[in-house]
């Protein structure tokens, strides 16, 4: 019987990784967060590959209370190898007053590029100037967040 051995520090195409999370109830927020509040976060070894490029996915359930007015801010931060968070992309902003009990979803996708080889941590955050108005209880609840690295 024949085999081969991969090497563990072999060059790769694709790594895939994803998390899941959530966030709340939150109360009623009419001034600024004094910190982003953590929806869910992902890690990738980027390090097997060449010249990595890593595609982001979000996806949750805003679950509304009845008579809330919302303007849910989401920020991505990307932290490389246990350093500082940085803001990448833009801000994706979710915005609706509701007459009555309801759940919606909300999605975005943001392509990170240009990255050296390294140990990526992203997170999805509710940023500091959200505002949840009138009726608290905001739920943001089956939050999932993938990322797919390649090499270029």
């Amino acid at each position: 019987m024949s085999g081969s051995c991969v090497s563990s520090m072999s060059r790769v195409n694709t790594v895939l990784n994803a998390s899941t999370g959530g966030a709340g109830p939150l109360p009623v927020v009419t001034t600024l967060f004094s910190d982003p509040i953590s929806v869910v976060s992902v890690t990738l070894d980027a390090d097997r590959l060449y010249d990595p490029s890593i595609l982001l996915t979000f996806t949750g359930i805003v679950n509304l209370p009845l008579g809330i007015s919302v303007t849910l801010n989401f920020e991505i931060l990307r932290i490389k190898d246990n350093g500082a968070p940085i803001s990448v992309g833009s801000t994706y902003t979710f915005a609706t007053t509701v007459t009555v009990l309801e759940s919606e979803s909300f999605a975005f996708q943001y392509f990170d590029s240009n990255l050296d080889p390294g140990t990526y941590t992203y997170s999805v955050v509710l940023s500091t100037n959200s505002i949840i108005d009138i009726t608290p209880g905001l739920t943001v609840v089956n939050a999932t967040l993938s990322a797919l690295g390649v090499s270029n």
